[in-house]
């Protein structure tokens, strides 16, 4: 009997653009299978999105938290608690959206990567993150509980909780997604880790020494582009800076790129010898699909990424260093005794076993 092809919603964060790029295998798994895809996103994600999926999956712009940042990370919390309202309001509208549709669009399935008011009560629906009890400033770590609690509310409202992490040691996540007992909810399933970047076919002609992937949510994003341009005038050697503005499509300068096809970032990536970017969960699963070498720079005032870049240079994964201690060169130079030892690997792009956890195999 032929299987039939269903109509799948899936919506994404628009925070940074790793929700976006680690949803893209799960999204070609589907259209390969003949399913029907819709995109929700908004912003740089879904100008992303767009580009990669041209012609293949229609979309619909619709903006989400849009939580901002301080430059510190001291008014991180107060910032954020100010904000709550304004984004419960928001996962109340997108649900209702969601909702409608669902009804109009006749969907049969609901994705969706981090954001939590895309569900439906009428068809299966499906959570994707990695944030099961969420990381929080020093001094506030003992109410991490609540975001637990946050998550089993959450879980209630989705058939399972999709985590892109494997289930044992090592792991990518740490304490994210494998620690307190929300990471034993009997909802959660461990699907291995996404990367949209697969090695390329050929080696790309050039050589590059250095590849600088400038991503995050601003006002971050821009002051970590400063620092880093402002460091690599007179580095020797062949440099690229992809400043991760995918609505934008040229610069005056030969080796800065706003935005590069996910195609060619993978020929970079794979042939460059050192990959300098943020410390940002997606990120970390490309690099480690591609058993890069790297440099990561943590956003200021993002605990995630603050706890990440601990827990990955604990782990033998990857070297790290804080924003206000980047100095290139010197990084560079502690960056290669680290690599010396041979480090995990881990699997990724199980998209099989996943289509079968969603039932679309």
């Amino acid at each position: 009997m032929k299987r039939k092809s269903k109509t799948i919603l899936y919506c994404i964060l628009d925070w940074g653009l790793g929700h976006a790029t680690r949803s893209i295998p799960i999204i070609r798994a589907l259209l390969q299978k003949g399913h029907s895809v819709i995109m929700v996103s908004t912003g740089r994600s879904l100008a992303l999105l767009q580009r990669e999926f041209s012609g293949m999956a229609p979309w619909i712009a619709f903006p989400d938290y849009n939580v901002r940042y301080h430059r510190t990370g001291v008014c991180l919390l107060p910032s954020v608690l100010c904000q709550l309202p304004r984004i419960f309001n928001r996962i109340l509208i997108e649900h209702i959206e969601t909702e409608r549709w669902v009804h109009q669009l006749g969907v049969d399935v609901v994705i969706s990567d981090n954001r939590y008011g895309c569900f439906s009560k009428k068809v299966p629906s499906y959570l994707i993150t990695h944030q099961l009890r969420f990381q929080l400033p020093k001094g506030f770590q003992w109410s991490a509980v609540t975001s637990e609690v946050f998550n089993a509310y959450w879980a209630k409202q989705y058939r399972l909780i999709l985590v892109p992490d494997v289930e044992g040691v090592p792991n990518l996540s740490g304490a994210l997604s494998h620690s307190g007992w929300i990471s034993r909810h009997p909802k959660i399933r461990y699907i291995a880790l996404l990367s949209s970047l697969e090695p390329p076919e050929q080696s790309f002609k050039t050589p590059i020494d250095y590849l600088f992937l400038i991503s995050g949510p601003e006002p971050q994003r821009t002051v970590f582009e400063q620092i880093v341009l402002n460091q690599i005038q007179d580095l020797k050697g062949e440099k690229r800076v992809v400043l991760g503005k995918p609505e934008e499509t040229r610069t005056k300068n030969p080796w800065i790129f706003p935005h590069v096809s996910r195609k060619e970032l993978v020929q970079w990536m794979k042939n460059a010898q050192w990959v300098i970017a943020r410390c940002g969960y997606s990120t970390l699963m490309e690099l480690m699909a591609l058993e890069k070498k790297a440099v990561l720079v943590p956003t200021p005032g993002q605990p995630e990424q603050i706890y990440l870049a601990t827990h990955v240079q604990n782990s033998g994964l990857f070297y790290t260093v804080k924003q206000h201690r980047f100095d290139f060169k010197k990084n560079l130079k502690e960056a290669k005794g680290f690599y010396e030892k041979s480090r995990p690997r881990l699997p990724y792009n199980q998209t099989q076993k996943i289509l079968e956890i969603l039932e679309l195999e």
